[in-house]
């Protein structure tokens, strides 16, 4: 690690902070409506939930989020959450998509992890699959499905259901982004920038330490340390870790403390830019450990 190129490891946190950037521009987008909510506000609370995401063992972000975002705009707070289901869904197709294409460029070169590969190709392809044949269900059968919706939304205590409803209303309503091309271009388009930023960083940590690795490996570590990110730690330390230690050692024969200090580096790049943005904006509005509490405990800010 204390060879690592500094220069190299500082475009890897310039990269990710760009991510952060790209992020912000696709919510504001997919919020939308005649009066979107104001760019700092948006990259503010964007910021700051991705800060809590990274350091809390669960991702309180994703609901702290919307809600910072309810009090400093007009955009109810099951609106703006119905949106960031949509950003999850957009972020699950792309991961997808990129390990999808690894696959099939590498269906033979890893004799030792071909199932792997194999199986991987063929769960993570059923999946997109199953994803594309829901949303188009979404978009042309959106009565049916809001009616099970609110049929399901039955055994949520009577205080929530409006909300309930707001949040499927919410996220069913970005699927006519479709119609408007202007937004429908900055969505997509920032999707794709957003995980050229987050393969690009893993790549910088592979030059700055002077390893010759191709850059679609990126695809590959992305998709798979998702499962360790999902391990329930404070800032995935551990899970992440050890998926990445096992697919350096496995795919390009790193040897152990090669694989832990390469995997240690990777998680730096991919947390410190944002976690150092998100205490920054927190100190600068002056928001307490409390305040985050009040706000992620209430339904509507």
């Amino acid at each position: 690690m204390a060879g690592a190129s500094l220069g190299w490891l500082s475009a890897g946190f310039l990269v990710n902070f760009a991510a952060l950037i790209f992020r912000t521009i696709r919510w504001r987008t997919l919020i939308g409506g005649a009066e979107p909510p104001r760019l700092y506000a948006t990259f503010f609370a964007t910021a700051t939930g991705y800060m809590l995401s990274t350091v809390l063992p669960i991702r309180a972000g994703d609901v702290v989020r919307p809600a910072l975002l309810a009090r400093r705009s007009r955009v109810h707070f099951a609106d703006a959450l119905g949106t960031v289901l949509t950003e999850r869904v957009l972020d699950l197709i792309a991961i997808l998509g990129l390990f999808v294409w690894f696959c099939i460029a590498h269906w033979n070169d890893f004799p030792q992890a071909r199932a792997v590969i194999r199986g991987g190709a063929l769960g993570a392809s059923a999946l997109l699959a199953a994803l594309f044949v829901f949303l188009l269900g979404l978009r042309f059968f959106r009565g049916g499905i809001r009616r099970v919706h609110a049929f399901i939304g039955r055994i949520v205590p009577h205080r929530f259901r409006d909300s309930w409803m707001r949040f499927f209303d919410a996220f069913a309503q970005t699927l006519t982004i479709t119609e408007r091309p202007a937004a429908f271009f900055i969505v997509t388009g920032c999707t794709a920038l957003i995980w050229t930023c987050l393969t690009a960083q893993l790549w910088l940590v592979f030059v700055a330490l002077g390893r010759a690795v191709a850059y679609d490996s990126t695809f590959l570590i992305n998709a798979v340390s998702t499962v360790g990110l999902a391990i329930p730690t404070p800032g995935g330390v551990g899970g992440f870790h050890k998926v990445c230690q096992w697919l350096l050692e496995t795919f390009y024969r790193f040897d152990v403390d090669d694989s832990v200090a390469t995997a240690v580096l990777f998680h730096a790049v991919g947390t410190v830019p944002v976690v150092v943005t998100g205490i920054v904006l927190f100190a600068r509005e002056g928001l307490r450990w409390r305040d985050v509490q009040e706000v992620a405990g209430k339904d509507q800010p």
